[in-house]
């Protein structure tokens, strides 16, 4: 006679029933219309979310010996085995000796209540070369001078918007800048800076994406956060920034770094796109997800909530290797920053 409640096991067999059959009815739909609508999209942005209820589901289908409903679920996690698995090893780059440089990228947030203490911070980080995203003009007035003894070498373009800077900061001399037109968006230039890293030229470039987010299409009463996320998510004009950056970048003519906020998750087809051609300097040689926003706290979300998806990135071309990769301490955004040690060809 068996002591396993009847009606508790029938109630995980028809949950996981429904979860296995979504799950498969996601993963075609994925194959098949990738980024290419905005429901598919979204929900690819959140895939490794996916996988929660996998980790409720299976012990209770083990502990409660429902055997159908845990071998319809083990194909489930050896899905997540293969597709996440690889995150959590160890990792390492030994280096060849080539020159390296320290690179860090953080979208700081216009609104962030703590922009008095960044310089301390970016003093603390260390990096050779700094690049941030949502700079308010006036702070860059103000407060970029003070850097200078740190970060002699300075970019901080501006238009007519006044307040969403993409700065590029570094130790090394820059031989060239200039503004990079993707030909989509106003009033948020991408910049390029050109550093000479003991004697070798790298183009470095700062990039900050549209947040794919529009109006919402269902009239709602309230003003939530994640609802204005949910209805409102929109692509489009990210993914032609993704393409037009990708074709701009097949004519650089050095060894380059790209970093900055792409408001794109790693889950996503379009992240596909960009690995296909860059290299993601924390897949290489971080550990784990790496998820960068958003901060719960500075949302006003559950404070204990972690950061879901990675958004930032320091991706580089073929020619350099990344040593080390990682995320930095928060600071007062609701970004987090990202840091790799890149090293160049040797001489």
């Amino acid at each position: 006679m068996s002591l396993t409640p009847r009606p508790l096991v029938r109630f995980i067999s028809t949950v996981t029933n429904i979860y296995v059959a979504l799950f498969l009815a996601y993963l075609l739909m994925r194959t098949a219309i990738g980024d290419r609508h905005w429901t598919i999209s979204l929900v690819n942005t959140f895939s490794h979310l996916l996988f929660l209820p996998l980790i409720v589901l299976l012990p209770l289908a083990l502990l409660f010996r429902a055997r159908l409903p845990a071998l319809r679920l083990l194909p489930v996690a050896a899905v997540g085995a293969l597709w996440f698995g690889p995150y959590f090893l160890p990792k390492a780059e030994a280096s060849t000796g080539g020159p390296t440089l320290s690179v860090m990228t953080f979208n700081i947030w216009g609104r962030n209540r703590y922009l008095a203490d960044l310089a301390d911070y970016l003093r603390g980080v260390n990096a050779d070369v700094v690049l941030l995203q949502e700079v308010p003009q006036d702070y860059a007035a103000e407060e970029l001078p003070r850097l200078q003894a740190d970060y002699p070498y300075q970019f901080a373009p501006y238009d007519d918007s006044g307040w969403a800077g993409v700065v590029i900061l570094s130790r090394y001399p820059i031989r060239e800048s200039q503004v990079v037109d993707l030909g989509l968006q106003k009033g948020r230039p991408q910049t390029r800076a050109v550093l000479d890293v003991q004697g070798q030229l790298v183009a470095v470039y700062g990039v900050h994406l549209s947040w794919p987010v529009s109006d919402m299409r269902f009239a709602l009463p309230g003003d939530s956060y994640i609802l204005r996320v949910l209805l409102g998510y929109d692509d489009r004009k990210r993914n032609q920034e993704v393409e037009a950056l990708l074709r701009h970048l097949q004519s650089e003519p050095y060894p380059f770094i790209v970093g900055g906020d792409f408001n794109t998750s790693d889950q996503s087809p379009t992240y596909q796109q960009l690995a296909g051609q860059l290299r993601d300097s924390f897949r290489e040689v971080g550990r784990g997800f790496g998820a960068s926003w958003p901060v719960s706290p500075v949302r006003d979300l559950l404070p204990w909530l972690p950061p879901v998806i990675r958004i930032d990135y320091l991706w580089h071309s073929p020619s350099l290797r990344a040593l080390s990769a990682w995320r930095g301490q928060p600071a007062g955004s609701d970004h987090l920053p990202m840091l790799a040690v890149l090293e160049l060809p040797r001489p």
